[in-house]
C-alpha cells in the first residue's frame, strides 16, 4: 500500500453559516487564562475523523445525505456560534485575544470522493499517519484572522463516509467540541432543531484575580520559540515514508483488564503502603507508557514525562456546568526515570506518579502560576500527552446511517500524544491510538499483547 495520501476529487467546497439573523450582528468573547493556553502551540489544531459505513453510490449521498448534513451543521452552528467565527488580536492590543463573529461568518465545508478502499483506513489495523492527511479540512490564517473550525465529508462511493473536522483548540477544550458534535448528528437525525438549551457561552464565568492570562501568554510563547518547529497554521510536512514514519495502531483494554491492572496496581501500593488516585484513566495510561518509552528505546537512566488534561469544570469555585462552552481543563504531569518504569511493578510505579499528581487537582487552581515550568520540563524530558478520553462517547456520532466505524485523532498521531476513547465493541472497554515509526511499533505491540495474556486470572 502507498503511503501518499490518496488523491481525492473534490465534489464541493462551499461555506456554512449559522441561520441569518439569529445571532446578533457582532459578537466578541475575550479568551481566558485556560483558552490562551493553546493559541501560541507550534500546532493548535484537533483533527478527528469519524468513518461510517454508507454501501451507497456518490449520486444518492450528494442527493439524499448532503442536503441534511449542511442544514443541520447550520442549526448547530447557531447554538455554538463561536466555531462561526475568527481568533483575532483585541485591537490595539499585542497579547489579548478574542473570538470575533460578525453576522455572515462561516466555516469551510468541502465534499470530496476518494476511490480507494474505505477498508484500507478505517479499521484496527496498522496504517500510516500520512495516508490520512487528505481528509482532514485545513484552517488557513489571513489577514490576521485565524478560523476556528472547517469540516471535510469524504465519500468512499459504495463503501462508507468521513467526516473530518478541524477545530482550533484555542475556541474550546474537547468537552466543547464534542458536545458540538453529538449535537449536530442529533440535529441531522430528527431533520430539525433539537430541543437542548445548547452551550453555555459565557467567558465573565472564569475569573482571574492572579492574572493567570499574562502568564500562560507570556510562558508559552517562549516555549513557543524555543522549540524545533515554527508556529504556523498550515498542515505540517510529513516525512516521506521510511522506516521512520510514524504508523497508527490501536490497541483496546477490556473492562476485565482494566479491573486486573487496578488490582495490580492496588495490591502493589499496599505492599509499599502508599496511597494514590487509582481510575481506569490512571491505569491504562500507566500500562501504555510502559511499553511506550520502552519502544522508543531511550537510555534507562533517562527520566520521562507523561499527563493528561483534565475537565476543570466540576472543580473551579463556584463550579461551572457542564454545557461550558470554552477550554476549562487543567493538567496532570508525572515524571519518572525509565529504569523504575521498566520494572517488575512498573506499571504500579506509573500509576503512582499519575495517580499522585491528580490528586492536586482537588486543590484547583492552587499552584496553577506554575504550569508554565511544569511544560517547560514536560517539553524538556521525552514525553507523552494524552488527547480525547472514553467520557467523549465519539462511538455515539450517529448523524442517522449508524454508528461510526472507527474514529481516529490525527492531530495526537501528529504531536506524539496517545489518542483515548471508549472502546467501540467492547463494553466498559479504552480504545488507546499510538503512533510509532514502524519497528517500535512492533515493538509495543508485542509489550501490549504479551503484558495481557500473561495477567492473573
Amino acid at each position: 500500500m502507498s503511503s501518499k495520501s490518496p488523491d481525492l476529487r473534490v465534489i464541493e467546497a462551499t461555506r456554512v453559516a449559522p441561520p441569518q439573523g439569529t445571532i446578533a450582528g457582532h459578537a466578541t468573547l475575550p479568551l481566558t487564562f485556560f483558552d490562551v493556553l493553546w493559541v501560541h502551540l507550534p500546532y493548535p489544531f484537533v483533527e478527528r475523523l469519524f468513518f461510517y459505513r454508507y454501501p451507497h453510490p456518490t449520486s444518492q449521498f450528494v442527493s439524499s445525505l448532503l442536503p441534511s448534513l449542511k442544514s443541520s451543521l447550520s442549526l448547530t452552528l447557531q447554538k455554538f456560534y463561536p466555531l462561526s467565527g475568527n481568533l483575532r488580536l483585541i485591537p490595539e492590543t499585542d497579547d489579548k485575544f478574542e473570538i470575533c463573529y460578525i453576522e455572515g461568518d462561516s466555516v469551510s465545508f468541502t465534499v470530496a470522493e476518494c476511490n480507494e478502499k474505505f477498508e484500507d483506513f478505517a479499521g484496527y489495523h496498522e496504517r500510516e499517519v500520512s495516508r490520512f492527511q487528505n481528509f482532514i479540512p485545513q484552517l488557513l490564517k489571513s489577514d490576521e484572522l485565524q478560523p476556528l473550525f472547517a469540516v471535510q465529508v469524504t465519500v468512499f462511493p459504495d463503501a462508507g463516509i468521513a467526516i473530518g473536522i478541524t477545530v482550533h483548540h484555542a475556541a474550546c477544550d474537547g468537552t466543547s467540541s464534542m458536545q458540538f458534535m453529538h449535537e449536530w448528528a442529533a440535529t441531522c437525525r430528527s431533520q430539525t432543531r433539537t430541543s437542548s438549551q445548547g452551550p453555555l457561552i459565557d467567558r465573565n464565568l472564569i475569573s482571574d484575580p492572579c492574572n493567570l492570562y499574562n502568564i500562560f501568554h507570556d510562558g508559552m510563547l517562549e516555549i513557543r520559540k524555543a522549540m524545533v518547529a515554527p508556529a504556523s497554521s498550515v498542515e505540517p510536512t510529513l516525512a516521506p515514508a521510511s522506516s521512520l514514519e510514524p504508523i497508527l495502531g490501536t490497541f483496546t483494554l477490556s473492562q476485565e483488564h482494566i479491573q486486573k491492572l487496578k488490582q495490580l496496581v492496588l495490591t502493589d501500593a499496599k505492599e509499599r503502603n502508599v496511597s494514590f488516585h487509582c481510575s481506569t484513566i490512571v491505569v491504562a495510561i500507566a500500562y501504555v507508557v510502559v511499553g511506550y518509552f520502552q519502544a522508543k528505546r531511550i537510555d534507562k537512566s533517562t527520566r520521562v514525562s507523561f499527563g493528561l488534561a483534565a475537565d476543570y469544570r466540576s472543580r473551579l469555585q463556584p463550579p461551572l456546568p457542564i454545557e461550558y462552552f470554552g477550554n476549562c481543563v487543567g493538567f496532570v504531569m508525572a515524571d519518572i526515570y525509565l529504569s523504575d518504569l521498566i520494572r517488575e511493578n512498573g506499571v504500579a510505579l506509573a500509576a503512582e506518579a499519575i495517580g499522585r499528581d491528580i490528586k492536586r487537582l482537588d486543590d484547583r487552581l492552587k499552584g496553577a502560576e506554575n504550569w508554565i515550568e511544569l511544560f517547560k520540563s514536560f517539553f524538556a524530558k521525552p514525553s507523552i500527552g494524552t488527547a480525547g478520553s472514553p467520557k467523549f462517547k465519539v462511538y455515539g456520532v450517529d448523524f442517522g446511517w449508524g454508528r461510526p466505524e472507527k474514529v481516529e485523532i490525527i492531530s495526537a498521531a501528529k504531536t506524539g500524544s496517545m489518542a483515548l476513547a471508549e472502546s467501540r465493541d467492547v463494553p466498559g472497554g479504552v480504545e488507546i491510538g499510538l503512533a510509532l515509526p514502524k519497528s517500535a511499533m512492533n515493538y509495543f505491540k508485542k509489550y501490549f499483547e504479551n503484558g495481557l495474556e500473561q495477567m492473573p486470572v
